[in-house]
């Protein structure tokens, strides 16, 4: 289905299920890497993969369509200062993944038709106004969380900043894994 703009769009936000193994398939987000996972390591032998977080899928419940796949964790941020090191409780976005038909694809005609960049409005955008709602809701009702962190990818850093995020290498001490270490450290604070 070919959609003018963002809002026309209707979706769900569910878990991903292993009968999503085969709607998974006509996913890409373009990162060679997260497609890869996705397509055979994210459902496995009927298994959905929760190693790193638990997945979820934004899709249409009409057409099946998968519009994006978000993987949530619980996690904690490494506040160093000086000689004071405290763990602030977190959740973590470890995957957020927005077909490449539907990263660009305008909110509405205004934001099409706008010539300032910082007024453009995407479906993206959406994508990810739902998943902090989500992230806000685990924090009040199931857990205890003030913040949302990511390791954002150099590429999509304004995108995460557009969305309110900043960056916090300078108090943060990151994850020793080689998969993020040329990503940048974001949060959003939840309260």
């Amino acid at each position: 289905m070919k959609y003018l703009y963002g809002k026309d769009i209707k979706y769900k936000y569910d878990l991903i299920k292993p009968e999503d193994f085969e709607k998974l398939q006509a996913f890409s987000c373009g990162n060679q890497k997260i497609d890869d996972f996705i397509h055979k390591n994210l459902i496995e032998n009927g298994i959905v993969n929760t190693d790193d977080g638990l997945p979820f899928k934004i899709w249409n419940p009409t057409t099946n369509e998968i519009f994006a796949v978000v993987s949530l964790a619980a996690s904690g941020i490494i506040f160093k200062v000086d000689n004071f090191t405290q763990v602030l409780p977190a959740i973590k976005i470890d995957i957020l993944a927005v077909d490449v038909k539907y990263q660009k694809l305008h909110m509405d005609e205004e934001s099409e038709k706008s010539e300032i960049p910082d007024e453009h409005r995407y479906f993206s955008d959406a994508v990810m106004i739902q998943v902090i709602l989500h992230c806000r809701k685990i924090a009040e009702e199931m857990a205890m969380a003030k913040y949302i962190v990511l390791y954002a990818d150099r590429k999509a850093r304004r995108f995460y900043e557009r969305n309110l995020f900043s960056d916090f290498s300078k108090f943060m001490e990151k994850e020793n894994n080689t998969e993020i270490n040329k990503n940048v450290p974001m949060y959003m604070p939840l309260e």
